[in-house]
């Protein structure tokens, strides 16, 4: 019975035993595989770091960081590899800074080139092998007229679209860049403008083969250059012919007035009347060779030798037209009030505003009801003065060449009163321009500079 009871105690102790055994041996396994993945974690960690902070640095570098080194803490293959990337760190790093470098001398050497370009006084057109513009500077714009900058990646051949008055002389330029020259070649271009006749010297070459091969074209605008020379040999013709002419007439003159002297009372009437016509005739001609000689003597030299001063263009006009009032023609003045003064001199102006009413009268022989408008009026830092007709006009053909000596469209004169005009103007510091008018007529425009830009000057 004793044995039976502890058997029986034994069974019931047995379900413990094999409970706390179960605990016992799931404590320790969860205890051991928990070690385990915390060793596992702390072992990665240390065998991972190289390369999390490889991996750092490498982010460091793609965003342009190359201060990113990392310490060589051993000599396995890890530092091995750290020493390498450190050394390729500071080798793109030094090859950044030399393409930094060259990059911001690039810039710099373009900006240069470009203001050079924008302040040149010659254009400066770049085309490409298709005869595209590819540059164009300021300057060429304006000489071209392409403000809204049109022409640009617009090719050659095609400028006439853009304006007509190219047609003359593009295609020969288009025939030029064509063919395989080595060696500079120029052509003189001219064209008409709103301002007058434009002649540009162009000049041509191709660029080096490679990736900016192409052409680049020079423009230089030589109108005011050709002007000057054609003046100046005026100017020297003038010369000669005034001192050829003038010696000779004052003796012609005093001859035939003795002549008719000595011979009038010798002769009957018949004759006497005949010679005192021949005299007259003889001694008018004189005059008025006198006066072409004068205006030659005039053009040939420097017009206003007095010093700039104020002038009241408006008294000035007003005392000219009270000249004018009994020629038959209605003369309709517009002066603008509290005009500001010009600077000239007040005898050249006198010269310049009667010149211009006597081609405006002429104007309007045949014309049915003649008339001449004067007006000034004040614009920024100069003065208009403009004097328009209702006759004829300027024929086209002349227009371009008006201000030349002996170009005129009157059946008498030398053409030299337009000529002696714009000499006045010009050196006065002013501006003239003749033209059609929209109704018909002729009208001429004079600009001024006013005084007070003088002084601020």
């Amino acid at each position: 019975e004793a044995g039976v009871r502890d058997y029986q105690q034994l069974g019931l102790q047995r379900q413990g035993l094999k409970q706390l055994f179960a605990l016992t041996l799931t404590l320790a396994m969860l205890l051991t595989l928990f070690s385990a993945v915390s060793l596992s974690f702390l072992l990665s960690e240390r065998l991972s770091a190289p390369l999390s902070a490889l991996a750092e640095s490498t982010r460091a570098i793609a965003k342009g960081d190359f201060t990113k080194l990392n310490p060589v803490t051993s000599r396995d293959e890890f530092g091995v590899l750290t020493q390498s990337f450190n050394t390729m760190t500071r080798q793109l790093a030094e090859a950044s800074e030399v393409v930094a470098r060259k990059q911001g001398e690039l810039e710099s050497s373009k900006t240069y080139l470009e203001t050079i370009l924008a302040n040149l006084s010659s254009g400066v057109v770049t085309l490409d092998e298709q005869l595209r513009v590819r540059t164009m500077n300021a300057t060429a714009r304006e000489m071209l007229g392409d403000s809204d900058g049109r022409l640009s990646g617009m090719r050659l051949s095609d400028w006439a679209r853009h304006n007509p008055l190219f047609v003359p002389w593009i295609g020969e330029v288009v025939e030029l860049l064509g063919q395989v020259r080595d060696k500079l070649w120029q052509r003189q271009v001219s064209y008409s403008t709103d301002s007058g006749v434009r002649t540009l010297l162009i000049r041509g070459a191709r660029l080096p083969a490679g990736v900016e091969s192409g052409h680049v074209l020079v423009l230089d605008d030589i109108s005011g250059l050709i002007q000057a020379q054609r003046d100046a040999a005026w100017g020297e013709v003038a010369r000669r012919l005034a001192h050829e002419i003038k010696n000779p007439l004052t003796p012609i003159q005093l001859s035939a007035e003795r002549l008719e002297r000595k011979l009038a009372g010798k002769l009957d009437d018949v004759d006497r009347e005949m010679l005192a016509r021949a005299t007259g005739t003889i001694v008018s001609q004189v005059g008025s060779l006198k006066q072409m000689v004068d205006d030659f003597s005039v053009y040939s030299h420097s017009v206003r030798q007095k010093p700039a001063q104020d002038v009241d263009l408006n008294a000035l006009v007003r005392e000219v037209l009270v000249l004018y009032e009994a020629t038959g023609a209605q003369i309709r003045a517009s002066l603008e009030d509290k005009l500001p003064p010009v600077s000239g001199d007040a005898a050249s102006l006198r010269q310049v505003i009667h010149n211009l009413m006597r081609n405006a009268l002429d104007a309007l022989t045949g014309v049915a009801e003649p008339c001449v408008e004067v007006s000034t009026r004040a614009s920024g830092a100069t003065v208009e003065f403009v004097v328009a007709d209702n006759g004829s006009g300027i024929r086209e053909e002349i227009l371009p060449r008006i201000f030349e000596p002996y170009v005129t469209s009157k059946p008498k004169g030398t053409g030299l009163g337009l000529a002696i005009v714009k000499k006045i103007v010009e050196d006065s510091g002013g501006s003239i321009r003749l033209s059609n008018g929209a109704q018909g007529g002729a009208r001429a425009e004079v600009r001024m500079p006013a005084a007070a830009a003088r002084h601020t000057v």
